[in-house]
């Protein structure tokens, strides 16, 4: 998504650009769910991948207990949308001949005035600038920075995204036209509607985005990082890979915890996945001529769902950057100047709202913190609401 954020606004300045996708076929079919913001809105429009038929608009959010009883509400008009649709927007404004699928990218190298970079194959392509847009594993960011790694954050998520048609009658009436919030003690579920298979938006072929936070340490972390097949994965398996024993134990515990139009949602998952959660602070985000952005310069944890637009807020600052200045060198020393403070305070704040999960508790502004997310109506306030950077301005 970095990427194809990076290519629109480079493209709308006149700059000739080229995206490198390691995979070997389109990236569809995803269907996680996205909170949009008004950052998120702006870069789509300014971009020009523009936001029809972005997502279904829910009216408000409230929290549910044990029982399935309404415990806080919020009026909170938001369009969720999915990763998907997003995709297909962007990919919309790239010329195929641009678009290259299945080069990994090798290393980078510079010489003051541009960049060589190696791909898989032995390709290599010259250019003024290499930017990463590689997600927080960052293949670019682990050769020009290779003391930034991601943090793990103590707790992981299940989710998945239900068929609307599948669901029960009383989950389809009682939850699934909302944001709903459910929080169990150092748990959190957070379920709403997103599009079909396809971008499909007419009743009866959506999808339930459902996410579930639970802790576990990096050692309980690292055992679920054992496969089907008895494979150790360092960061997260595949999920046709996990475990069948794992995906029994989240059935389990949900059938012990979760109210019944959750356990619904659960139940009728058709393929569960984990998601660990990690987190990156970057000192920098320009080394040379290489920037970096999106989750590849600042990762923050998703309790604001806000990641895919902190990368279009970095792609346009980096295309302002380079069309307000004649020298390149300045250019990205200003988009660095401009985008590394902010992406690390988004990074402090979704640590601020993880403190909801109890983890690492290091300070007494995360004691006290962690304290007040421990009612429904804070976290209604607090968690994937619009406007929250601008307590920061």
């Amino acid at each position: 998504m970095s990427g194809l954020f990076t290519a629109a606004f480079l493209r709308r300045i006149g700059w000739d650009c080229d995206v490198y996708e390691r995979s070997g076929v389109e990236l569809v079919g995803r269907g996680a769910g996205i909170t949009t913001h008004p950052e998120l809105l702006h870069a789509l429009d300014a971009s020009g991948a523009g936001t029809r038929d972005l997502g279904i608009e829910v009216p408000k959010r409230f929290a549910i207990d044990r029982q399935g009883r309404v415990t806080a509400e919020r009026p909170l008009r938001q369009i969720l949308t999915s990763w998907d649709r997003l995709q297909r927007l962007l990919r919309a404004t790239i010329d195929p001949a641009h678009y290259h699928l299945g080069w990994a990218f090798e290393r980078v190298e510079q010489d003051g005035g541009g960049v060589r970079v190696h791909f898989n194959g032995g390709r290599v392509e010259e250019a003024d600038i290499l930017v990463g847009g590689d997600g927080i594993r960052s293949s670019v960011r682990s050769q020009v920075a290779p003391e930034l790694q991601p943090i793990y954050a103590g707790y992981y998520i299940w989710r998945g995204s239900p068929n609307e048609a599948d669901l029960a009658p009383k989950t389809l009436k009682e939850i699934f036209p909302y944001f709903v919030f459910y929080l169990p003690p150092r748990q959190e579920v957070i379920t709403y509607p997103i599009s079909g298979f396809n971008d499909d938006l007419r009743p009866g072929h959506r999808r339930y985005n459902f996410i579930w936070y639970r802790v576990a340490d990096a050692a309980t972390l690292k055992e679920m990082n054992v496969d089907e097949r008895g494979v150790q994965h360092e960061h997260s398996v595949p999920p046709p890979l996990i475990r069948k024993d794992l995906i029994a134990q989240m059935y389990a515990d949900a059938r012990d915890i979760m109210p019944d139009v959750m356990l619904d949602c659960v139940m009728t998952m058709k393929q569960p996945f984990i998601t660990p959660i990690y987190d990156v602070l970057a000192p920098r985000i320009v080394f040379g001529r290489v920037a970096m952005v999106g989750d590849a310069a600042a990762n923050p944890r998703p309790h604001m769902g806000f990641g895919v637009a902190k990368a279009g807020n970095d792609a346009e600052a980096l295309a302002k950057a380079l069309d307000s200045h004649n020298d390149i060198d300045k250019a990205l020393e200003a988009y660095n100047a401009e985008r590394q403070p902010v992406g690390n305070t988004i990074v402090m704040h979704s640590r601020k709202l993880g403190t909801h999960m109890g983890v690492d508790l290091k300070t007494d502004e995360d004691r006290r913190m962690h304290e007040l997310l421990q009612t429904d109506e804070a976290m209604l306030d607090w968690i994937a609401v619009p406007n929250f950077l601008d307590a920061y301005k």
